[in-house]
């Protein structure tokens, strides 16, 4: 069993968008979906509520509110290399500001599922998703190295990536590729397949409050301990990512800066939206000139400018 957990935080349209192609094109295999979300004002609540109605007939789709917390991190958590200079670095590590951490790793132990993926909600899927039993069979063979990316393709953002196509997926090693590229870092949370056991292991040794100030220490921890080097991926894009707004400020990711109030809005009132698919897919992240929302039966091409 597969378990997918997805990110979100004050974006119930565009996690919307997310959910409902990923509803459409993931074919095989069955999966359980956890939802970890929070909002900052009863307007960004009131689209999570709006979704959380409109997907209540899918049963193996849950949604898990964050909560405010007191916890503070332990002496023991803190001996871990690399935890005492983040925690004494970064004030956010210090005082946390909801169980995000907790939560993420409760769910994932009271799963019963043998495999992890995790997912933002900023990004859509573009093509069927049909992955056999052989990949969750190849990754339980060696899960400490072994993972299987869905954001990778023939073509995309491979200027320097050194992969083999047998045909039927991409196989890679990660140490042997630029860190700062897909193809190089280790750990993502944009829908990469892992062994939950090993992500366990480094969620539970590493320090964060979200999913920003997760990816990053992790992947770091993954590559200095020499996890999850052998790479195997999609050979066309199934999933894109559209950076059209930004929710946190732990990384200064370049955004086309939409108003996530402005969405929300779009959203109570009705809508519901797609972004356009190039026709050329040669990187992950796409920043679009316009938006497609939906509402009635209805579809309104929006210019980015005009939002």
């Amino acid at each position: 069993m597969l378990q997918v957990i997805v990110f979100s935080f004050n974006r119930a349209l565009q996690l919307d968008t997310l959910l409902h192609t990923m509803l459409e094109h993931w074919k095989s295999p069955d999966y359980q979906l956890d939802v970890v979300y929070n909002s900052s004002s009863n307007d960004f609540q009131k689209g999570y509520d709006r979704l959380i109605r409109k997907l209540s007939r899918y049963s193996f789709i849950h949604f898990h509110k964050e909560q405010e917390t007191t916890h503070r991190v332990s002496l023991l958590e803190l001996l871990y290399p690399h935890n005492l200079k983040r925690w004494m670095q970064y004030s956010y590590l210090r005082y946390p500001r909801s169980n995000f951490r907790s939560l993420v790793i409760d769910l994932m132990e009271k799963s019963d599922a043998s495999h992890i993926m995790f997912m933002t909600d900023d990004a859509m899927y573009v093509d069927d998703v049909n992955l056999n039993q052989k990949v969750f069979d190849w990754i339980l063979s060696n899960p400490l190295q072994n993972q299987y990316s869905l954001r990778v393709g023939i073509g995309m953002n491979d200027e320097e990536a050194h992969y083999s196509d047998n045909g039927e997926y991409l196989e890679w090693n990660f140490s042997k590729e630029k860190v700062s590229t897909n193809w190089g870092y280790r750990f993502s949370v944009d829908a990469h397949i892992y062994a939950k056991t090993t992500v366990l292991k480094l969620y539970k040794r590493n320090l964060f409050v979200n999913p920003n100030s997760l990816e990053g220490p992790v992947e770091g921890d993954a590559r200095r301990s020499g996890l999850l080097d052998n790479g195997r991926g999609q050979r066309h894009a199934v999933l894109l990512s559209f950076p059209i707004n930004m929710v946190q400020t732990v990384s200064d990711n370049e955004t086309l800066g939409l108003s996530t109030e402005k969405l929300n809005q779009y959203y109570l009132n009705g809508y519901t939206m797609r972004y356009p698919i190039p026709e050329k897919i040669d990187v992950f992240q796409i920043y679009p000139n316009h938006l497609i929302f939906s509402r009635n039966g209805v579809e309104t091409m929006t210019k980015i400018d005009k939002l």
